[in-house]
């Protein structure tokens, strides 16, 4: 594959691939450490996290649907030092959230919990996705994106709980609100890894879709913590796998037994999907300054592997770790560069065009086509 083309995506294929990379894992374990901070406003905070997320979303896909950070015509200093904190960030991510993949994996699947062989299964697996480039990993997305439309569409049409709206109450925005979206930012804050990306305007015109999705990710990640709310209540905080709990309560389950393969197998699709664009960003951003794309994987791979099999061996080194200072610089990467690589490329790339995959042919044909329909 052509190195230019290994990060130029379609606007379809950016919103199926928003969708996931956000939704993945704010229903598993943050649910429950949602609860344990602000109990039944979790939900609250839920809202106005992912109000941010959704809006900051938007900064980017301004930048990318002109150019990308790796294209940009801003100063070579700027922009390595914009690349060194992605690659920075996106690595304490990737080691937070493959330790709760593997834990999630490990305990949800096997009986024995054998979390060592999981991540000698999932790391390659990931970096050879990764490694691919953002490309095939918009591609994927594309296909599994309907496996987990089906799995959420088979949970929301036989749900069958018995949850108690009263849980929600008394809702109030107070101090624990502000304490839970702190402590927890960096479950937040998804979507700085497209900055590598560059939108590609496809040779037919068509929807991108997010008008609907973004809209449809607010709304299913605030519901489904007002579910898991209302079913749990207070007892919230004793409920890990959040995602796999809620998903048993359907009449299927009550009439053959427990029923959970369909969700169980639609996040792990959604979970290679969110650690390979976080993975493809460290590989992207490392290759920037080596040129040794294959190397690099092979490292970045081998790294944090190491750096969870014998670093964050449970969900309790993890916890800690992600809720460290360290969340303060996550944080302030996440939130505060995109708007200041907006900024630079407002300055250095005005001029820039949107890039087309349509071939100059194709858009003489279109051209043609539009001064036909003015004619007329």
């Amino acid at each position: 594959m052509n190195a230019r083309t290994t990060h130029i995506v379609y606007p379809r294929q950016l919103a199926l691939l928003a969708f996931i990379a956000s939704f993945t894992f704010k229903v598993v374990m943050l649910p429950q450490y949602l609860s344990g901070v602000a109990g039944r406003q979790s939900a609250i905070v839920m809202a106005y996290m992912m109000a941010i997320e959704v809006g900051m979303f938007f900064v980017i896909y301004g930048i990318i649907s002109r150019t990308s950070l790796l294209d940009s015509a801003m100063p070579a200093a700027l922009k390595a030092v914009f690349i060194a904190l992605i690659v920075f960030s996106s690595g304490i991510k990737s080691s937070v959230l493959i330790a709760e993949s593997v834990s999630y994996i490990s305990t949800t699947l096997f009986d024995d919990g054998l979390w060592r062989l999981v991540i000698l299964a999932l790391m390659p697996t990931l970096m050879f996705i990764a490694y691919k480039g953002a490309n095939v990993i918009a591609r994927t997305a594309q296909i599994i994106f309907w496996v987990v439309a089906v799995s959420l569409l088979f949970n929301i049409l036989f749900a069958q709980f018995k949850g108690d709206i009263g849980n929600l109450f008394p809702m109030r925005f107070d101090a624990s609100v502000m304490s839970a979206g702190d402590r927890h930012m960096i479950w937040f804050g998804d979507f700085t890894p497209f900055l590598f990306v560059t939108v590609a305007q496809p040779a037919r015109k068509q929807k991108s879709g997010l008008a609907i999705i973004m809209p449809l990710l607010f709304v299913l990640t605030v519901g489904f913590m007002i579910v898991f709310i209302s079913v749990y209540g207070g007892g919230g905080i004793l409920v890990s796998n959040a995602f796999n709990k809620i998903g048993i309560f359907n009449r299927i389950s009550m009439l053959l037994g427990t029923v959970d393969f369909p969700t169980v197998c639609s996040w792990l699709m959604m979970a290679i999907i969110k650690l390979s664009v976080i993975l493809y960003a460290i590989i992207e951003g490392i290759t920037y300054y080596v040129k040794r794309r294959g190397w690099v994987s092979v490292a970045v791979g081998l790294a944090l592997g190491l750096a969870i099999f014998f670093g964050l061996k449970n969900l309790d080194r993890t916890y800690k770790f992600a809720t460290s200072w360290m969340r303060y610089v996550v944080g302030v990467i996440e939130y505060l560069l995109p708007p200041a690589v907006y900024l630079a490329v407002r300055k250095w790339d005005k001029d820039a065009a949107p890039f087309s995959a349509a071939t100059p042919e194709q858009e003489a044909l279109e051209e043609a086509g539009k001064c036909a329909e003015r004619k007329a």
